[in-house]
């Protein structure tokens, strides 16, 4: 599995369903067969420019 591959499940679940934290970002990814630490997931959180809205994680700009 690649970051890029990692990266590009978070876009979907975020896109498909509210999610407000990173457990619950870590249990759908692991649900998905994606494994991913805490320290992954909030390097990626930063890197892909996602933040946290009431509504749950969101991107700022479009996402290839």
């Amino acid at each position: 599995m690649t970051k890029r591959y990692r990266q590009g499940q978070i876009l979907k679940l975020i896109r498909t369903r509210s999610i407000s934290t990173q457990e619950e970002l870590a249990s759908a990814l692991r649900a998905s067969g994606v494994e991913a630490t805490q320290v992954t997931l909030s390097r990626d959180i930063r890197e892909m420019g996602l933040v946290k809205t009431p509504e749950g994680y969101r991107a700022l700009a479009p996402q290839d």
